[in-house]
């Protein structure tokens, strides 16, 4: 009782049409069929539907009306219960072609219904409920099945056929502006705009394959590798967005239902998004001279540091890199320089034996009274005072 209020309620929001029927299918139920009495036709497809889902086993399955007409009929089964969407038209039926085929099979108007309400549906009924308990163990059991690849190549004549099916059947794909608009928000970091407009800018696409769960996962692995991509335009390393792209490609394989699927592949979009952003302004912030400086001066903390050689190094005049630095250091050159051979110091304080007076030469500081009043200025103590409270938290 409580099913027939629910479908019911999904009759009324989507005017979808909905069956249902037992596992040997006799008719329980049905919602927004009408008195209209079924043409040939639509028992013929009945019948087509009613074969797919039971050779296939799978759990659901579309069957349009003709290649050229957008109307068609869902099937999905969950537990014992099998439940028949339509037919339903998903698209404008104005062509000459959708003429001719509807009085040719003495066809009436069907109801209007989006493929998106439709998948929907769909997918409201697999997982509402209970009643699934069988399914997890069918859908291993198809997932171990081997499956025959067959390598040829496309002919020109396929080629056109599917082209004229996809506008025909208003299944067509994006096109390449809008595959441009999406990945350009991720090659910019443009977390914001992708956030709000995540749904605006998915990307349309037909379904070309009988299993409707298995088109979208090829079409997100598809977008996942593309983003991927993208991110790397964008200026992060391939080895960082290939382990996103291989990070994410799982989370989809793992995802039991369509709906799942949209929820990785979005979140995919914004994590490639954050990282383009994250690094853009970390780089805006950091000057290319300087970075390759700080990087000797930590490569030669225990040399004797020469700024003459650190400019020479990173080709530029003392001068200048003296400027650049603390304009983005905050620092001079020479803090920074004894910042780094502290940093040294206190490790050998802490980890070593070391006589303070040999930690003094080994980091080029002159004279052990030198370094002494040195360290004392920066850490507020002496090196004596430094490792004996230091040592002691040590086990």
């Amino acid at each position: 009782m409580e099913e027939e209020f629910v479908l019911e309620l999904v009759y009324r929001l989507s005017r979808l049409p909905v069956s249902v029927y037992t596992k040997d299918w006799v008719l329980q139920s049905s919602f927004g069929t009408g008195e209209k009495n079924k043409a040939a036709y639509d028992r013929q497809m009945f019948q087509k539907l009613q074969q797919r889902l039971e050779e296939k086993e799978t759990d659901q399955a579309f069957l349009p009306y003709h290649e050229q007409v957008p109307i068609g009929l869902y099937g999905c089964r969950r537990g014992g219960r099998i439940y028949i969407l339509g037919p339903f038209c998903y698209g404008p039926l104005q062509t000459l072609e959708a003429g001719r085929f509807l009085r040719r099979n003495r066809l009436e108007e069907y109801p209007a219904c989006r493929m998106e309400d439709a998948r929907n549906v769909v997918w409201f009924l697999l997982h509402s409920g209970k009643a699934a308990a069988g399914r997890e163990a069918e859908a291993t059991a198809e997932n171990g099945r081997e499956e025959k690849a067959v390598l040829c190549g496309v002919t020109d004549q396929e080629s056109m056929a599917e082209e004229v099916w996809q506008m025909e059947a208003f299944q067509q794909n994006h096109t390449y502006q809008e595959e441009e608009k999406l990945y350009n928000c991720i090659r910019e970091g443009d977390v914001d705009y992708l956030k709000e407009h995540i749904d605006d800018i998915a990307l349309p696409h037909p379904i070309i394959l009988e299993d409707v769960k298995k088109n979208e996962e090829y079409m997100m692995v598809t977008g996942i590798s593309l983003a991927a991509r993208a991110a790397i335009e964008g200026g992060i390393s391939s080895k960082e967005a290939f382990l996103y792209n291989d990070l994410f490609l799982k989370r989809i394989a793992a995802c039991r239902d369509i709906q799942a699927m949209h929820v990785v592949q979005s979140e995919c979009y914004l994590q490639f998004a954050r990282i383009v952003r994250d690094r853009k302004r970390k780089e805006s912030a950091l000057n290319r001279h300087v970075e390759e400086c700080k990087r000797a001066i930590v490569t030669r903390r225990f040399e004797r540091i020469s700024i003459d050689e650190l400019a020479a190094d990173v080709g530029v005049s003392k001068e200048y890199l003296q400027k650049l630095f603390k304009q983005y250091e905050g620092i001079p050159i020479t803090e920074y320089i004894t910042d780094k051979k502290l940093e040294a110091a206190c490790s050998m304080l802490r980890f070593s034996d070391r006589k303070i007076s040999e930690i003094a030469d080994h980091l080029h500081f002159g004279s052990v009274s030198h370094f002494s009043l040195v360290f004392r200025r920066k850490k507020g103590q002496s090196p004596t005072a430094y490792r004996r409270k230091q040592q002691r938290t040590l086990y």
